[in-house]
């Protein structure tokens, strides 16, 4: 979810055959009423998941191979509060964090706010 900025949903339906290798993309196939952009993968991104690499099907699963369900973050999200100095940790804050990591790296605001799928650019710019 931190990686890609994607929020939860997005996250448990996320597709190995979504991942453009070559261009070192992940472009979602299911999205909340905006066609979708592609995501640049930060290289420590593409390794974690390269070594886990599908050809195909859910990104995120369980041990038993089985889809997460809604709120599936929520007990890693208490753990990461609990174990760090830094409180307030949400999945929706993971997102803010990753667009605030493309504008440091000089992403224009207008590709931040496709790649978040935000309607206006107010919500980006917050």
């Amino acid at each position: 979810m931190f990686g890609l900025g994607l929020r939860e949903g997005e996250a448990i339906s996320a597709r190995w055959e979504w991942i453009d290798w070559e261009r070192k993309t992940y472009t979602h196939g299911i999205t909340k009423g905006r066609e979708a952009e592609p995501i640049p993968m930060a290289g420590w991104l593409r390794e974690h998941l390269e070594a886990r690499h599908q050809v195909a099907g859910l990104i995120v699963v369980k041990q038993n191979a089985q889809a997460f369900a809604s709120g599936f973050a929520r007990q890693a999200i208490r753990r990461a509060n609990a174990a760090c100095t830094v409180k307030g940790i949400t999945p929706h804050r993971l997102r803010g964090t990753f667009a605030t990591l493309l504008s440091e790296a000089g992403v224009p605001i207008q590709t931040v706010q496709r790649v978040m799928r935000h309607k206006s650019f107010t919500t980006t710019m917050g």
